[in-house]
C-alpha cells in the first residue's frame, strides 16, 4: 500500500521526538497511531518508512519553492529575491525541522547512511529544474547570464553553497539562515550576471 502525505507526516514527526536508533516498528507504529502490523502493510521497516517519509519531505519542498518563486516573481520581486525564496524553502525549511529536535545529529546521519541515492537522486532532479527555471527567466529578460556561464552551473553553484550554509559549525541560529541564503545567492548572481 502507498503511505499517504499525513501517514508519513506522522513518521517524520515520530522520528525528530523518538530519534531513529532505538526506535522500533512497534514504537513508530504507536508514535504514528497505527497497530504495527498495520504500519507493515505501508512498511518493511523502519528504514523504509525513513526513506519514504525523506522522499516525501524533500518533493514537498521542491514543490514549494518553485510555487514560491512563482509568486515572488509575479508580485514584481528581482532574481535575488526570487533565489533567495527558493532556496531558503529547499534548504532552510530541512534545516528549520530538525535542527531543534533532540536527535537531530542522528536524524542527519541516518539520512547520509541510508537516503544517500534519494538525496542524489533529487538534487539533480532539483538543479535540472532550476536550471530550466533560470533558463526561462533568461528568456524572459529577468536575468542575463555571462557568456562563458550556462543555467546549468549557475543551478549547481546556487545548490551548492545552500548546502554549505547547512553545513557550517558552529551551526548558525536558525533565525540567521534566510539572511546568509541571501548572502551567498548574492555573490553568485552578481559574479554570474551582467548589469
Amino acid at each position: 500500500m502507498t503511505p499517504s502525505p499525513d501517514l508519513l507526516n506522522r513518521v517524520q514527526t515520530t522520528f525528530l521526538s523518538r530519534g531513529f536508533q532505538k526506535l522500533t516498528m512497534e514504537a513508530l507504529a504507536e508514535g504514528c497511531g497505527f497497530t504495527r502490523r498495520t504500519l507493515y502493510n505501508y512498511f518493511e521497516n523502519k528504514d523504509d518508512a525513513f526513506r519514504a517519509m525523506f522522499r516525501q519531505h524533500n518533493l514537498e519542498l521542491i514543490d514549494r519553492c518553485f510555487a514560491a518563486a512563482h509568486s515572488v516573481r509575479e508580485t514584481g520581486g528581482d532574481v535575488l529575491d526570487i533565489f533567495t525564496t527558493m532556496i531558503d524553502i529547499r534548504y532552510g525549511d530541512t534545516w528549520r525541522l530538525i535542527q531543534p529536535s533532540p536527535h537531530a545529529l542522528e536524524i542527519k546521519a541516518t539520512v547520509f547512511r541510508i537516503c544517500t541515492d534519494i538525496m542524489i537522486e533529487l538534487a539533480t532532479a532539483f538543479q535540472a529544474d532550476l536550471a530550466a527555471f533560470i533558463d526561462t527567466l533568461a528568456a524572459e529578460g529577468a536575468l542575463h547570464l555571462k557568456g562563458d556561464y550556462s543555467a546549468a552551473e549557475l543551478a549547481q553553484m546556487l545548490a551548492d553553497a545552500a548546502r554549505g550554509v547547512n553545513a557550517v559549525y558552529p551551526l548558525l541560529p536558525l533565525e540567521h539562515l534566510t539572511l546568509q541564503y541571501r548572502r551567498i545567492t548574492r555573490a553568485i548572481l552578481y559574479g554570474y550576471l551582467e548589469a
